[in-house]
């Protein structure tokens, strides 16, 4: 009985600890104060739009093929079921 009564007052000790203080706790600063990104050329910006609209079509067709192969596994399904 002695173990459950430290175990229970070390995680409530635990648990005080992760009390927030004040609101900056959870707040994220920025260091430099000012966020710097990467510079690219118009074409550069259009590769990568190309790229993105590639993998959009992509990603759709496979979207259409998967939920056509469902409709007709359930279509199949359901007919076997019924006759």
């Amino acid at each position: 009985m002695l173990y459950a009564i430290k175990t229970l007052k070390a995680n409530r000790n635990l648990l005080k600890k992760r009390a927030l203080r004040n609101k900056n706790d959870f707040k994220r600063k920025l260091v430099g104060g000012k966020l710097q990104f990467k510079k690219s050329t118009p074409e550069q910006m259009r590769a990568i739009k190309t790229k993105i609209k590639g993998y959009k079509k992509s990603d759709l067709r496979l979207n259409i093929i998967l939920f056509t192969t469902t409709i007709i596994i359930l279509f199949l399904i359901i007919w076997r079921l019924i006759n």
